[in-house]
């Protein structure tokens, strides 16, 4: 029991660092410091990464607190 709160809240810490680093990507981006490139694949591959951390994120708090 006390592995899977372990493992859960490291996934919950994860996710956030994550989404921090986005936010300062975000950041650069706006202040046009970073190029973008209009690549379908690297834009696809973003989503598919965005979608896990989101989902291990949700599925982390759901089975913490139920």
């Amino acid at each position: 029991m006390l592995y899977n709160f372990i493992l859960y809240l490291s996934l919950i810490i994860l996710g956030l660092l994550v989404m921090r680093f986005g936010i300062f990507q975000i950041r650069k981006f706006k202040k046009g410091e970073t190029k973008v490139t209009k690549k379908i694949s690297e834009q696809i591959a973003f989503i598919i990464f965005f979608l896990i951390i989101l989902g291990l994120i949700i599925y982390s708090v759901n089975d913490l607190l139920f």
